[in-house]
């Protein structure tokens, strides 16, 4: 198992085509070591699966989650059960006050560090290369003009760097010195706290047993012990079938 001070997304990079380019900026892939876990969570057919059933399953989501194309339907089989497990967007979770929620993620990139997170909005002073990771040798992923609005989301533990989401999207890591608070927001109180970021993803399921099929949807999130199934939004409505 690697450590999971270290995980990162080197397999999301492999599902975008760039693992080589984007290794030197994602270090050591994130795990999902272990078994048993039930990921048809979630599902009103998720009680029928049987061990084996459950044990088939459980290399198909992981593989989904971290090395499939999104939209390409990964397919299992079970001794009692068959399904197959779509991937979506990639996400970033443990980065806003709500532990449950995430934002999605434009490119591959680092997420080895911990970082203060809700820093608010900021003003760019200056073109500023966006980068895979917290680090001049890392790579550049695009240019922002100066004058762009970002969200900083986080900055990165002991580091001059952060981490800026744009539109809602997180797009990469810039140097904090090419950043002012945005104006009318220099008043703000200081970031929230300390946090590491995990990565997530979202997925819809089919699963079929006894001769009845189930299709649901969710996000699935790697927090250092393997991937699990996110809980459903307290607010989301009740599946009555």
């Amino acid at each position: 198992m690697k450590n999971p001070a270290k995980l990162t997304l080197l397999r999301i990079a492999a599902a975008f085509g760039m693992m080589s380019a984007a290794a030197c900026e994602t270090g050591s892939i994130y795990g999902s070591g272990g078994g048993g876990v039930n990921f048809a969570v979630g599902s009103t057919l998720a009680a029928s699966l049987s061990g084996r059933d459950v044990e088939a399953l459980y290399p198909a989501f992981v593989s989904a989650m971290e090395a499939g194309r999104a939209g390409a339907p990964v397919a299992w089989r079970g001794p009692n059960a068959s399904g197959e497990v779509t991937p979506g967007r990639y996400l970033v979770g443990n980065l806003r006050s709500d532990p449950q929620a995430t934002l999605p993620l434009g490119a591959p990139i680092s997420l080895a560090d911990p970082m203060e997170i809700e820093l608010g909005l900021h003003a760019l002073t200056a073109n500023s290369n966006v980068r895979a990771g917290p680090s001049l040798e890392a790579r550049v992923l695009e240019q922002l003009p100066a004058g762009t609005g970002v969200d900083a989301v986080g900055k990165v533990a002991g580091k001059p760097w952060m981490l800026v989401a744009l539109d809602g999207q997180i797009r990469g890591y810039i140097h904090e010195s090419l950043m002012i608070k945005a104006p009318g927001a220099e008043l703000m109180l200081a970031g929230g706290p300390m946090r590491r970021p995990h990565p997530c993803r979202a997925f819809e399921q089919t699963l079929s047993v006894g001769g009845r099929t189930d299709r649901w949807s969710g996000v699935a999130c790697e927090r250092g012990a393997g991937w699990r199934v996110e809980p459903a939004p307290e607010n989301a409505p009740t599946r009555l079938f």
